[in-house]
C-alpha cells in the first residue's frame, strides 16, 4: 500500500508543514508539484546541491518517501520544444540527486493537428521528446512518466505515443483517472487496456460528471468508479503509488487540505485493506 498526496493540495503550507502533516496522517509519501510556489525542480532550494542532504534526511526521519516529481514539461509545442528538453534534463538531474524514481511530463495538446499530417507531426514530436529524455535518464534510476492529460487521455493519441516510446525502458504512464474519466466514463476499461502494461503511477481524484467537465469532490463521493479501478489495478499486480491530486493551487475555491487529506487516506486504506 503506497499512498501519497501531491503538494497541489496544500500550496500555502511550508515544506516543513507538508512533511509534518504527511507523517501525522499516516501517508507513505509526498508527490512534489511545487514547493512555496516554485514549480521547477531545479529552482526549489530544498532540492539544490546545498539543500538536498538535509531534505533527504528530513524525509527519512519522517518515514516518508518522495513519491515523484510533477514537472511542467510539455513536448507538443514546436516553439517550446528545446526549452522543454532543457527543463526536463535539469529535472532528471534533481531526481537523481534526491532519489526520486518518477518524473512526470506531458504530451498535452494536439491543437493545430487538423490534418492527418499535422497531427502525426505533433505526435512524433512528443515521442521524440520522450525518447530523448529517456535516453538522458538511462542508467540513472529515473522513470519518465507521461501523464494522461489534455488530448492524451484518448486512445487515438496515447496509442501512437506508446508505440513510439515503449522501447525505452525508462518510459511509463502516469494514469490520472480523473482525466481519462472525462473521455471514457464507465468505459474506462477500454482505455486502461491500452495503457495497462506501462502504468507506473496513479493520480486519484473524483468528480461529478457534468457535460464532460467534472466538478471536483472528495474521493468516493463522485461518479468515478474508484473502487473498481483500484481493485483492477491490484488484481493486475500494480504496486505503485496512489497519489491524491487535489488541485487547490489551481482552484482556490476547493476545500482546504486540513479537510481533504485525512479523508483520502482513510478512504484508500479501506479500498486497499
Amino acid at each position: 500500500m503506497k499512498i501519497a498526496f501531491t503538494t497541489l493540495a496544500c500550496p500555502d503550507w511550508s515544506f516543513a508543514k507538508i512533511l509534518d502533516e504527511a507523517e501525522r496522517l499516516g501517508y507513505q509519501g509526498v508527490e512534489i508539484r511545487g514547493v512555496n510556489n516554485e514549480m521547477r525542480a531545479d529552482l526549489i532550494p530544498e532540492f539544490s546541491e546545498g539543500g538536498a542532504d538535509a531534505t533527504k534526511a528530513l524525509f527519512k526521519a519522517k518515514g516518508l518517501e518522495i513519491a515523484g516529481f510533477g514537472s511542467s514539461v510539455k513536448f507538443h509545442d514546436e516553439a517550446g520544444y528545446a526549452d522543454a528538453l532543457v527543463e526536463g534534463r535539469l529535472a532528471v538531474d534533481v531526481c537523481v540527486r534526491m532519489g526520486i524514481q518518477g518524473l512526470r511530463v506531458f504530451g498535452d495538446s494536439v491543437a493545430g493537428g487538423d490534418s492527418a499530417a499535422a497531427r502525426a507531426s505533433i505526435l512524433e514530436r512528443v515521442c521524440g521528446g520522450l525518447r530523448e529524455l529517456c535516453a538522458y535518464a538511462r542508467g540513472k534510476g529515473v522513470d519518465i512518466l507521461l501523464e494522461v492529460h489534455g488530448d492524451f487521455n484518448k486512445i487515438e493519441n496515447i496509442g501512437p505515443i506508446i508505440e513510439g516510446a515503449k522501447s525505452c525502458p525508462e518510459f511509463g504512464i502516469l494514469w490520472d483517472i480523473g482525466n481519462s474519466d472525462t473521455s471514457y466514463g464507465d468505459g474506462w476499461r477500454d482505455f486502461y487496456a491500452v495503457i495497462k502494461p506501462l502504468v507506473r503511477h496513479v493520480h486519484v481524484k473524483d468528480h461529478i460528471r457534468a457535460g464532460g467537465a467534472g466538478a471536483y469532490c472528495l474521493p468516493g463521493q463522485g461518479d468515478i468508479p474508484i473502487a473498481d479501478i483500484v481493485a483492477t489495478l491490484v488484481g493486475d499486480g500494480y504496486d505503485g503509488w496512489y497519489s491524491f491530486e487535489w488541485e487547490k493551487k489551481w482552484h482556490p475555491e476547493l476545500a482546504p487540505p486540513e479537510t481533504v487529506l485525512p479523508g483520502y487516506i482513510e478512504y484508500m486504506k479501506k479500498l486497499l485493506g
